[in-house]
């Protein structure tokens, strides 16, 4: 059996189990009616509602949050990663400055940023549109996982040996041509594993989001608590953990399988 594979099933089983076990050294005798209590507010947990087939929050706006972050910051990373192997100094330095400094922020003060910075509402050819915290909140967690997959696309793309740069120039091939079609698509490989482990990242970052009023997983568990009472804290924050780890240690085992597979760590 794998490596890989030993360390899913240890944690897939494991974790639930121990978490398991600290709500019986919690609650005791009153364990039974606990989980019961928690079951009644799974699906609130889950998608803010208590109704099948809508949501309003809970741990479906952390996964929709982090969808869309990952998205523009993919988008906004790639430009930004192209301006980092610029051999233009004009456009190559003040992208390292960008990316350095949103790199080394703190994802919580860059969300308060945000929160304060962007307007509540813009407009666009004369309609308003407003500005959610949950807008705020994707727009605040985008910026520094951009400077994160700028460095992954910067990493991927000096992988690739300089000799292919040259050979494609002595072709005629321009500069943006060349990473389209001969250096990218050999660096994709190389880039995916990291660019898995920053979402994942992403995702369990999208915890911070709770103090910009988004009605995430935290938020719901917080107004579960406050009507249910203080006694359900733990068991409640307990499956909030529970949530994020099943969803995230798969992306994790997964991009350690992909580096073994493109070799970018020794077997």
């Amino acid at each position: 059996m794998k490596a890989e594979t030993k360390a899913f099933l240890l944690g897939i089983i494991g974790v639930p189990l121990v978490l398991a076990a600290i709500v019986l050294s919690v609650y005791g005798a009153e364990t039974g009616r606990v989980i019961g209590q928690l079951g009644a507010r799974a699906p609130m947990l889950l998608t803010g509602t208590a109704a099948a087939g809508s949501y309003s929050g809970g741990f479906a706006v952390n996964i929709i949050i982090s969808f869309w972050s990952m998205a523009i910051a993919m988008v906004a990373g790639v430009a930004l990663g192209i301006c980092l192997i610029a051999e233009t100094a004009f456009v190559r330095v003040p992208a390292e400055i960008v990316m350095n400094a949103l790199r080394n922020s703190p994802w919580l003060v860059v969300l308060y940023a945000m929160l304060y910075l962007l307007p509540f509402e813009i407009s666009v050819f004369g309609k308003l549109v407003e500005l959610s915290p949950t807008v705020k909140a994707i727009f605040g967690l985008a910026l520094p996982v951009t400077a994160n997959i700028a460095e992954v696309f910067r990493g991927g793309v000096q992988a690739i040996p300089t000799g292919q740069w040259e050979s494609a120039r002595s072709l005629g091939y321009r500069p943006l041509q060349i990473l389209r079609y001969i250096v990218v698509p050999q660096a994709i490989p190389l880039m995916t594993p990291n660019l898995m482990t920053i979402y994942a990242m992403l995702f369990i970052g999208t915890s911070l989001v709770v103090v910009t009023g988004t009605a995430d997983v935290l938020s719901v568990a917080r107004t579960v608590i406050g009507s249910d009472g203080a006694h359900l804290a733990t068991a409640i924050y307990l499956f909030v953990l529970l949530l994020f780890f099943l969803f995230a240690f798969p992306i994790a085992i997964a991009s350690r399988v992909l580096e073994r597979r493109v070799g970018a760590v020794p077997t």
